[in-house]
């Protein structure tokens, strides 16, 4: 920071402003990511922004929803002359409204006005930065201003005000996408729990989905659920308990309270105080339920689903399901608890409706016509005599004729085809990462920050000497009074010589900042960057994603050579391929199925264990090439002790159909996958039975 005027401080005091600035500017940047209120951001962010350059005044102003400016935060605006004028107040708020306006950064000197706007203009005897918060569109939301000494350099003070309000800015888009990304998680819960609640037509697996599940969305203590089954409430769930004791104290007077409020018809709400207004039989099974259980928060809520509406001038049965909520130290605002399981029952009523209705289904029509067979045939042991000897001959042939695929299980990781560490060009300390594990990064973009102490002394010396070199050709620049000829002719040799000195020292700081990626604002610190070469397998530049797991907390602070790995990342735009951990009993298989079928590779169905459903994803190729030469010990799996052969299961590559690719939601390095390679058909019997027919081939047949 350089401060213009006469009285120019000392080489120590442009030090301790800059190491000031310089502080200011991180802590803004820190606070700029933090979970704090609007307001508390806003009054922090000015009181540090003002004291990094001791700035006498200063205020925040947001656009309110109707559209004009409010003012969040300010400091000591009363003291730097707004009221000296009659006019000061309104010109100064013209100039706010109009700079808004503008949706760009200015500098207004003492006591003028503004270009564009004569009404507008700065009335104290400071100079007034002013600077726009922007948002993703670039739309101003707010105005940052800023009143400085008239002898601060005017770049460097609307430099530093544009700083502000870049981390202002920053912080809003922060906080708007932490909001969005919490409605997101809400609704892809919600839509998770929808699915597993008709997962099942069974009424008590229902009903532990919805208290459990329930229980969690709704964030309570606990959530029971009833079905009426005939005229009676039948207690089905308690959310945290395995099993429901029926004949408990407790829950018989649930079941006792549930049913009178499903005769009812309405919600019941406890919120810790008696209700007098209530039914009779309501009222009483709730003192009951009290006696045995003390929440502070209770509500019993129907549910009833579209199929029990009454029609037209029907009269409205009882309810078929009801949840009960219980709060033992619940918040000072209910109400969202309460929109939460009105929600969640919304969601459950249909599953509910169906696993009740399912349960009233008879059997008869199944079983009439078995019972008929049966009694033909002279009784039950006969007739199931038959039908076992025939079952059994129809398993045995079907084991026996019937052709089958045989598929050998192997387990293995995911990981891109494309995978590159990224190393330091020198030795030095890692000072933080810019990236996160799984993150997205271009190539070229910088993913650490780095320290090297050595480096930090050359850049400071030879910017010293710059400001000597520059205050040497000022005073050869100013007129030579009192000198002699001689003098005069020398002085344009000295600073011509001069000049070329300070162009190699620029060139040097040049090629730190250029070539190792220093930043010469932070002497010794420099970036490390994504790799710029595509790999062979990318089309185009790639999109790199870091694979390395854990390491801002094991590499932060940790000096590494040159030849140290920081950390790995993969082409997320090429192939991947399963790292897989073939047994070695089974290799005997697979190199039987390349000879018989003659081709370089083999089909292997894929399951990746983080898909949100199980069942079948994708296909891959094992080519011949692919499969290790050597079987080495199993180091991940302790239970393992058959050493392995590696193999590499190519996914998703060009020459895989599009209907055998893998969601690419669900390729994330180094999660579990589950294969089976596919051997050629053999007899449905082997096929299935292949591990227990190796077993007593080895144990017993070669035994003797």
């Amino acid at each position: 920071m350089s401060v213009g005027g006469q009285n120019s401080p000392n080489e120590d005091s442009v030090r301790r402003i800059r190491r000031q600035v310089e502080l200011a500017v991180e802590q803004l940047a820190s606070l700029s990511g933090s979970n704090m209120p609007p307001g508390e951001f806003y009054e922090e962010l000015l009181r540090k922004g003002l004291d990094g350059i001791d700035a006498p005044a200063g205020a925040v102003w947001i656009k309110s929803p109707q559209g004009f400016l409010q003012q969040q935060c300010q400091s000591n605006l009363g003291n730097i002359g707004l009221d000296d004028r009659p006019d000061g107040r309104q010109s100064h708020q013209q100039l706010l409204r109009f700079a808004f306006t503008q949706g760009k950064p200015g500098l207004i000197g003492p006591r003028q006005r503004a270009d564009g706007d004569r009404e507008a203009g700065n009335p104290t005897d400071f100079t007034l930065a002013l600077a726009p918060i922007l948002n993703e569109e670039n739309q101003p939301l707010g105005i940052i201003e800023v009143f400085q000494k008239a002898n601060w350099h005017p770049q460097d003070l609307i430099t530093y005000t544009i700083q502000m309000a870049g981390y202002a800015s920053g912080f809003l888009r922060n906080t708007s996408n932490k909001k969005t990304a919490g409605q997101e998680q809400a609704w892809t819960q919600l839509e998770i729990f929808s699915r597993q609640v008709h997962s099942t037509l069974n009424p008590t697996e229902v009903s532990y989905i919805v208290a459990n599940e329930g229980r969690r969305l709704v964030g309570c203590d606990r959530i029971s659920v009833g079905i009426r089954h005939g005229t009676k409430v039948a207690v089905e769930a308690v959310s945290g308990a395995d099993v429901v004791e029926k004949a408990s104290t407790h829950i018989r007077r649930m079941r006792d309270l549930m049913d009178a409020v499903v005769k009812w018809g309405e919600k019941l709400v406890y919120r810790g105080t008696r209700d007098e207004t209530l039914p009779p039989k309501v009222l009483a099974a709730l003192d009951e339920y009290l006696i045995e259980q003390s929440p502070k928060l209770l509500e019993v809520l129907p549910i009833r689903d579209e199929r029990e509406k009454p029609k037209e001038k029907e009269i409205a049965k009882p309810v078929r399901s009801v949840v009960l909520m219980e709060m033992f130290d619940p918040p000072a605002q209910t109400e969202p608890l309460e929109q939460k399981l009105e929600v969640v029952s919304a969601h459950s009523a249909a599953a509910l409706y169906n696993a009740s209705e399912m349960k009233r289904v008879p059997l008869k029509p199944l079983w009439w016509p078995l019972m008929r067979v049966q009694q033909g045939m002279g009784g039950k042991a006969k007739f199931w005599l038959f039908f076992s000897l025939v079952m059994l001959a129809l398993v045995i042939a079907a084991m026996v004729l019937v052709p089958y695929q045989l598929k050998v299980d192997s387990k293995g990781k995911l990981a891109p085809l494309d995978r590159h560490y990224v190393f330091s060009f020198a030795d030095g300390r890692i000072a933080e990462f810019k990236v996160r594990p799984n993150d997205e990064v271009m190539p070229g973009a910088p993913v650490a920050v780095l320290f090297k102490q050595e480096w930090a002394q050359e850049i400071v010396s030879r910017q010293k000497q710059l400001m000597g070199l520059d205050e040497q050709i000022r005073q050869l620049s100013a007129p030579a009074e009192g000198l002699s000829q001689a003098d005069k002719d020398q002085r344009p040799k000295d600073q011509l010589s001069k000049q070329i000195e300070r162009r190699k020292i620029a060139e040097e700081l040049n090629i730190f900042e250029r070539v190792y990626k220093c930043d010469l604002s932070r002497p010794g610190y420099y970036f490390v960057s994504a790799p710029e070469t595509p790999p062979s397998k990318s089309n185009g530049r790639p999109r790199w994603r870091i694979i390395t797991p854990d390491f801002r907390e094991e590499m932060t602070n940790k000096t590494v050579q040159n030849t140290d790995p920081i950390l790995r990342v993969g082409n997320v735009d090429g192939g991947w391929e399963i790292v897989l951990k073939i047994p070695q009993k089974h290799v005997g298989q697979l190199l039987r199925a390349y000879k018989e079928s003659g081709e370089e590779f083999l089909w292997v169905d894929v399951l990746v264990t983080s898909a949100p459903t199980p069942g079948y994803q994708g296909k891959g190729k094992l080519y011949k090439r692919d499969i290790s030469a050597q079987a080495v010990p199993n180091q991940d799996d302790q239970n393992e002790s058959e050493p392995v052969i590696y193999a590499y299961v190519r996914i998703n590559t060009d020459d895989i159909p599009k209907e055998y690719h893998i969601d690419e939601r669900l390729l994330v390095t180094d999660v579990e996958v589950h294969t089976k390679v596919l051997c050629g058909p053999h007899s449905l019997g082997y096929s299935l039975f292949y591990g227990v027919w190796e077993f007593l081939y080895e144990k017993v047949i070669f035994f003797f």
